[in-house]
């Protein structure tokens, strides 16, 4: 299944690229990281607000380095359950920064999933779960942009 969102952020490119270059601590939302036997893991709640309540999961989350031309910069990125992986599908996309103006940039996520449990999640996704998961990159790329624009 394939996802995309994006968000507007009141900054220039050349601030965001500066932020995002300077490490994920700058501007991923309420990161924290772990270390284990397999190395450090960057670890993020994401979920979505429904009414007063937050509904959330915690995440593992990599980070490839990023590439950048005049105005855009694409940085991999991949994110799986932190717990209960068999039952929550895998998601590897690639985050988007780009200039859409002189004092804007534009942040957009495209990824893919493949939805767990075979025939019985696609039917699933289809009911409700892709909605569940347009929400949920939404709401990450909006943290992301509130995070953004507060350090800007």
């Amino acid at each position: 299944m394939f996802l995309r969102s994006y968000i507007v952020v009141a900054r220039p490119i050349a601030g965001v690229e500066a932020e995002i270059a300077a490490g994920v601590g700058n501007w991923m939302p309420e990161l924290a990281k772990g270390a284990n036997g397999e190395g450090e893991k960057l670890l993020s709640e994401l979920g979505f607000n429904l009414g007063k309540r937050r509904i959330g999961r915690l995440i593992k989350i990599e980070i490839g380095a990023p590439t950048a031309t005049a105005g855009l910069m694409f940085l991999p990125i991949r994110w799986q359950s932190a717990s209960d992986a068999g039952l929550f599908p895998t998601l590897e996309g690639v985050l988007e920064v780009a200039a859409i103006g002189s004092g804007r940039t534009q942040l957009g996520l495209s990824a893919s999933y493949e939805p767990p449990l075979g025939l019985i999640g696609k039917i699933a996704d289809r009911a409700l779960f892709h909605r569940v998961a347009e929400v949920t990159v939404k709401d990450f790329l909006e943290r992301i942009g509130e995070r953004l624009e507060r350090t800007g």
